[in-house]
């Protein structure tokens, strides 16, 4: 719909990347889930900017986020730390996080560097609770069925499948997908 359009970038970014890397419509899709699940959110791959937490936290009561580089990690504090935010430097492949404590994780756009998906999603499985949601997004270069089949061998079923244009997705079509798994 809005691939092609003179859009501002910062527009995009407010909208579309209000929560981390995602395409065109994901980011209202997430915060769909994210509203009737609320409670503890990880925020695995947070990078950066601190804006994606500060809209996570308007949605939960307590929003971890976590990148393995520590630069990230203070450059996202440094950005935005409302009062129900933690911090951590965490690898996705072994956190440091008792089971099922988070009722839903965030992965926008972390599988680009991961070239296996499934010790991540293995790992992401553990610390997310029984009916508890993992959301993950990656550019369209990256193939999907890699995702799905670890999914579906950790146990988490798809709940909802969606893409979207996306500027920022790396390789020649700009296109970003979503999946939402949950934990049965």
């Amino acid at each position: 719909m809005l691939q092609g359009m003179k859009i501002p970038q910062s527009a995009w970014e407010q909208h579309h990347y209000r929560f981390g890397l995602a395409g065109e419509g994901q980011a209202d899709i997430i915060q769909k889930h994210l509203a009737s699940h609320g409670g503890t959110i990880l925020d695995i791959g947070c990078g950066l900017q601190g804006r994606h937490v500060v809209n996570l936290a308007r949605l939960c009561d307590l929003v971890i986020a976590a990148d393995k580089e520590a630069g990230m990690v203070r450059s996202a504090r440094a950005d935005g730390a409302p009062a129900n935010s933690l911090f951590a430097v965490a690898n996705v492949k072994d956190l440091p996080f008792r089971a099922q404590v988070f009722n839903v994780i965030v992965a926008l756009g972390l599988l680009a560097y991961i070239s296996d998906p499934g010790p991540a999603l293995s790992e992401l499985d553990r610390v997310v609770r029984p009916g508890g949601l993992i959301m993950v997004t990656n550019a369209v270069v990256h193939p999907i069925q890699p995702l799905l089949e670890a999914a579906g061998k950790t146990g988490l079923r798809l709940m909802e499948q969606a893409e979207g244009y996306c500027p920022a997705a790396s390789g020649a079509i700009k296109r970003r997908y979503l999946c939402i798994f949950e934990k049965s």
